[in-house]
């Protein structure tokens, strides 16, 4: 009797035990990972001379919230979600800021850009300054980014300055949509920047 209350014991600890170890097994990590990329800007006509100027990209700054691994997604004016498998590959803010300078490179037609801070012997024509004050995707998948951002000459006086809004529409439901939709945005200001520098007076020599 003892002994079969002890086999009975017994079984039920293993059972126990492996429903333990099933319940414990590591699960594969399902996170996938993204980059904006840069639009087609390269299409875009330039103004003459556009293509000798050098352009100094930064500080650009963006949203402490955004500083994280997970895509964040807003769901109401005040409550965002963060992704349970969508990761960016690298920082969003380094990845946001050498992605405008290369669609703002290729609006220009220049390849003579630098980033912030560059060394004192670089000689800069403008500089761009941009803070980002929202930038993720909605429940409806609308991506929308404002940015504060001004024009400086070489020399650091203030030309220009303005707040822009831009929205696009993901083209699918998935995370990648919403991501190719975050780089069109990021082109879009790159252009709104590139006409305002083609607007400026020609630099001094």
């Amino acid at each position: 009797m003892k002994r079969a209350a002890h086999l009975g014991t017994i079984a039920v600890l293993a059972t126990v035990i492996s429903a333990c170890s099933l319940g414990l097994a590591p699960r594969p990590d399902e996170s996938k990972f993204f980059l904006l990329a840069p639009v087609a800007t390269a299409a875009r006509s330039p103004s003459p001379g556009a293509g000798t100027l050098t352009i100094g990209v930064g500080p650009i700054k963006l949203p402490d919230y955004l500083e994280r691994q997970e895509i964040v997604t807003r769901v109401a004016p005040n409550r965002l979600v963060l992704s349970s498998t969508g990761r960016w590959a690298e920082g969003l803010d380094g990845n946001f800021t050498q992605v405008l300078a290369q669609d703002l490179g290729a609006a220009l037609g220049t390849q003579r850009v630098v980033f912030f801070p560059w060394f004192q012997a670089a000689t800069v024509n403008y500089q761009v300054k941009v803070d980002v004050y929202r930038f993720e995707g909605d429940k409806s998948r609308t991506v929308t980014l404002i940015a504060h951002w001004q024009i400086l000459d070489g020399a650091g006086k203030l030309l220009y300055v303005t707040d822009s809004t831009f929205t696009a529409s993901a083209t699918s439901q998935s995370t990648t949509g919403v991501v190719a939709a975050m780089s069109t945005v990021t082109g879009d200001l790159a252009g709104a920047i590139a006409s305002a520098i083609e607007l400026m007076p020609a630099p001094k020599k």
